[in-house]
């Protein structure tokens, strides 16, 4: 922990950060017509498929871990761990649902998207249980309930 700010405030604002980029880059290439259908755009030629519903879901995600992260560290703990959640499920539902699921722009089980939210769910996961449990033991070592 750096100061009174917990991992996950220290770390979330940068995952944050990187989404809202990324909906924006998003939108400036896919455009806002064609919101739930998949196209042939993808982010800067890396194979991740974009469409403009994805893209308000990646500024949406983006915000919430910007605003989450500077309120008390067990919010932003749960915040950083839910997203974590969330894009675990993306992934799961992206390899094990439908071939084609036309409202995210995910092609199936080899879209790059679909690891892509592996990483990210795995990362925030990591980031949300180590940051707890390192404001649960300094809880203790006060003698402050976390």
């Amino acid at each position: 922990m750096s100061g009174n700010k917990s991992l996950a405030q220290t770390l979330m604002p940068l995952f944050g950060v990187l989404y809202v980029a990324i909906g924006i880059i998003g939108f400036a290439i896919s455009g806002f017509s064609n919101f739930l259908q998949n196209t042939d755009d993808h982010i800067l030629l890396s194979g991740l498929s974009i469409n403009p519903f994805h893209n308000l879901v990646h500024l949406a995600i983006g915000g919430f871990l910007l605003i989450m992260s500077r309120q008390g560290a067990s919010t932003a703990e749960g915040a950083c761990l839910g997203v974590g959640i969330f894009y675990v499920a993306a992934f799961v539902i992206g390899v094990v649902g439908p071939q084609n699921l036309t409202i995210i722009s995910m092609q199936g089980r080899g879209d790059l998207e679909n690891f892509n939210h592996l990483i990210n769910g795995v990362l925030l996961l990591g980031i949300g249980l180590v940051s707890s449990g390192a404001t649960e033991a300094a809880a203790k070592r006060s003698g402050v309930p976390a």
